[in-house]
């Protein structure tokens, strides 16, 4: 188990835009971010899903995901090699800008704790990035 806070990144959108983005990850997933293939999304609730989805390398990820709009995003990873890691991406509006923070206990049934921070700040990283460059298109 490792615990991530990750602060200071922001995105290149305003609050109302991101939430836009948010809403959109349910119908665009696989357009969003490119390693998800086959995406299927399951409505729990209002503000609470189940999605799946197989990855670039083939392996199969499930997570459910709770909205707090316009707080932030709680998901838990129910399968895949981050299975029973549970983090929050917490949004703080900045005018044309909007602050992300994720915080969370990573856990990987397969990796190292050293392998487990290097592979969830790259999954970070590049989630990131393609949010972002998906905030351009909307």
């Amino acid at each position: 188990m490792v615990f991530i806070k990750n602060e200071g990144g922001s995105f290149k959108a305003p609050i109302d835009k991101v939430w836009k983005l948010v809403q959109l990850h349910s119908t665009e997933l696989s357009n969003i971010h490119a390693g998800v293939k086959n995406p299927t999304t399951e409505t729990l609730s209002e503000t609470s899903g189940i999605t799946t989805w197989d990855d670039e390398n083939g392996g199969k990820i499930k997570a459910r995901l709770e909205v707090f709009a316009p707080i932030g995003l709680a998901i838990e990873f129910l399968e895949g090699p981050f299975a029973g890691s549970k983090f929050f991406n917490y949004y703080t509006p900045q005018g044309d800008t909007t602050g992300i923070t994720v915080v969370g206990d990573f856990r990987s049934p397969s990796m190292s704790d050293e392998e487990l921070k290097g592979a969830v700040a790259a999954f970070l990283e590049q989630g990131f990035d393609e949010d972002n460059k998906y905030l351009e298109k909307i």
